[in-house]
């Protein structure tokens, strides 16, 4: 009865160390992951959300790492038990990163049309600026030169409009708020020089 019991006990080992030997990588899970990885790319996280795209790719290698730890392992002693968890993991951080990819790119895209709303509001208030000013009936001779310097530079800036929001069309909303920006610091410039120019002389 004693030395039954051993065979069983020796058999079920035996069992237990093939299945362990038999291990394989948990393929449908890893590819499952590589895809949530892949949709998050499409969603542009690298770009509107850098740091949770890297905490994805991060998660990533190390499942990658992992995997190849256990394969340069004799085939007895390889286990996926870690590699299954870390795969979750980097499935949540790929998800994560595609959600935080869509809200960074929608946060983008509101910033860079308040600011093209911003510049074409400073262009508006500007002509605006630019007609008192020739209403007035003293004109220096310098003004009037420097009145159609500032018409061409005005009509330049409206050019500049459109073409920002060209870019903003093309989703390139990083590039279009930075122009808005700096092309509102030009314009609120000329509106200052109009204003101080209708002052001096005392329009």
């Amino acid at each position: 009865m004693r030395k039954n019991s051993v065979v069983v006990g020796v058999l079920l080992l035996a069992v237990a160390v093939l299945a362990v030997g038999c291990a394989k990588p948990p393929q449908q899970e890893i590819d499952a992951a590589k895809a949530a990885l892949a949709a998050a790319e499409q969603a542009e996280a690298p770009k509107y959300a850098p740091e949770a795209w890297d905490k994805a790719q991060q998660a990533m290698n190390a499942v990658n790492a992992e995997v190849e730890a256990q394969a340069a392992k004799f085939a007895l002693f390889r286990s996926y038990t870690k590699t299954k968890q870390l795969v979750a993991d980097a499935t949540t951080a790929a998800n994560e990163a595609k959600q935080a990819g869509i809200a960074g790119k929608e946060k983008a895209k509101n910033e860079a049309q308040a600011a093209i709303n911003a510049v074409k509001a400073a262009v508006e208030t500007a002509k605006t600026a630019m007609a008192d000013l020739e209403k007035c009936r003293r004109k220096p001779k310098d003004l009037k030169k420097d009145l159609e310097l500032m018409k061409g530079n005005l009509d330049g800036y409206t050019a500049q409009v459109t073409e920002i929001e060209g870019a903003f069309g093309r989703e390139d909303y990083f590039g279009a708020k930075a122009q808005a920006e700096s092309l509102k610091g030009q314009v609120d410039a000329m509106v200052n020089d109009l204003q101080a120019a209708k002052t001096k002389i005392k329009c």
